[in-house]
């Protein structure tokens, strides 16, 4: 049913394309378009390429001929990234693509840093209706590389939001959470859900992280706030635990725990330790869908089938500007071969990708799709049923220093386990939080340059 849906829809979306014009959809034998032409697609797969887009490229240009150039071997993960991109490299050389598929953004820059993409930039600055159309986070995100140029374009972003349980609120008598929230502000009326919800009938916790304890919320303040997942740059061998934007963030963190805003009895592990968190370790239960947690954060589309009333809106934001959050970034990206004797045929399949009918049309598949995928062109939010794809829209990306060393190694598991350690004794009040600092400077910069003398 779906699918003879999605046919239709595509037939109309040739037809109205044909009608005004636009690509090869209209059978001209007078026009460039009735001329055979051949391009070369670098995917995963021939199937990820038709499961995605092969039908909307067929449908727009009948008269295009892609060869799909398989990259899953040179992207093995059971490789090393640097084996992986040599292995791309190579393929891309051997190959010539002409567009490039990617849903790794690491590699996009990597590629990019080496200087096997083309600038789009002069593309898009001769379509600003598409250019306005553009979520402009993804725009910025595509630029976020050595030197700032657009390399790719992504027709999909991935989006988070804040769901929460409004019949709890309800209940309780809160005021739910709204939109452009900040770290402090969430974890403080998480507070408020966990005091007031103390009977044992009702007993729940105001938040459920996404990470267990505090030292994974920690991660979650911090890349919200740009700086990272952790209080080191690698790539330096350098601590930064002791700067002040790092202190606090583990003094919200730190406080959130010891204030008692996930105190929930029954859900400890056998050292005491908490094991709330949405995603970890298999022994860790969602507390959320039970009906037991009042908010989580989650993917776009990740809380449907849940006993209770649901509410969702922006997720948690940075202080600066109360507008950025590790909640937004790109799907897959597609760029253009530097060089390509195609450039102009790839441009335009990736424009039409990107374009409003292509938005329009996902409207009215959704459920067919990735349900967290959300269109990157903005007019999506004009077909679209849910009124949150709209918030989703207002967000944009956190950007943190990018940080490729790999000084620590075998470390990193020993790095993690003593910034934990040290947490929870502050937690615990073991240990004051200017001692935890210091401690973990100290023990941090120790392994970083134990290492650095292994290189």
């Amino acid at each position: 049913m779906v699918m003879a849906r999605y046919r239709l829809l595509l037939l109309s979306l040739c037809t109205a394309i044909g009608l005004m014009g636009l690509t090869g959809c209209a059978d001209d034998d007078n026009s460039s378009a009735a001329v055979k032409q051949v391009l070369k697609v670098l995917d995963s797969n021939e199937w990820s390429f038709n499961t995605n887009y092969g039908d909307y490229v067929n449908a727009a240009f009948p008269n295009v001929e892609v060869q799909v150039i398989p990259s899953s071997s040179a992207m093995d993960y059971k490789l090393s990234s640097a084996e992986r991109l040599k292995r791309m490299k190579a393929l891309i050389e051997s190959e010539q693509p002409d567009l490039i598929m990617l849903s790794d953004d690491s590699m996009y820059t990597a590629l990019a840093d080496e200087g096997l993409l083309g600038d789009l930039s002069f593309y898009l600055a001769q379509n600003k209706e598409l250019e306005q159309h553009i979520h402009p986070g993804i725009l910025e995100q595509m630029r976020y590389n050595r030197d700032g140029a657009l390399y790719a374009l992504t027709p999909d972003l991935q989006a988070q939001l804040l769901f929460y349980n409004a019949d709890l609120f309800n209940r309780l008598g809160i005021e739910p959470p709204h939109d452009g929230m900040t770290w402090a502000e969430i974890l403080q009326l998480a507070q408020r859900v966990t005091q007031s919800s103390s009977s044992l009938d009702e007993r729940a916790i105001g938040f459920l992280p996404v990470f267990p304890g505090p030292s994974g919320l920690a991660s979650s303040i911090g890349i919200t706030e740009q700086l990272g997942l952790y209080p080191y740059r690698a790539a330096s061998g350098t601590m930064t635990v002791n700067m002040p934007a790092w202190q606090r963030v583990y003094q919200t963190a730190v406080e959130a725990y010891r204030n008692g805003t996930f105190a929930l009895n029954d859900a400890v592990g056998d050292d005491g330790s908490q094991l709330l968190a949405s995603t970890g370790d298999s022994g860790q239960t969602d507390l959320f869908t039970e009906g037991r947690a009042g908010m989580v954060v989650g993917n776009y589309f990740a809380y449907q089938d849940v006993p209770f009333k649901l509410g969702a809106v922006g997720p948690p934001v940075d202080e600066a500007t109360r507008t950025r959050s590790f909640s937004v970034y790109p799907g897959f990206t597609m760029s253009i071969r530097a060089g390509s004797s195609m450039a102009q045929l790839s441009w335009d399949v990736i424009a039409f990708i990107m374009g409003d009918y292509v938005a329009k049309v996902r409207s009215g598949l959704a459920g067919s799709y990735d349900k967290a995928a959300i269109p990157s062109n903005m007019t999506y939010a004009e077909y679209a049923k849910d009124p949150i794809i709209k918030s989703i829209y207002q967000q944009m990306p956190s950007h943190f220093p990018s940080d490729n060393g790999t000084i620590l190694g075998s470390a990193y598991g020993e790095m993690a386990d003593m910034l934990s350690r040290e947490v929870d004794a502050a937690v615990s009040n073991k240990q004051t939080f200017d001692q935890m600092i210091e401690r973990m400077q100290k023990q941090g910069q120790e392994i970083l340059d134990r290492e650095l003398k292994k290189q």
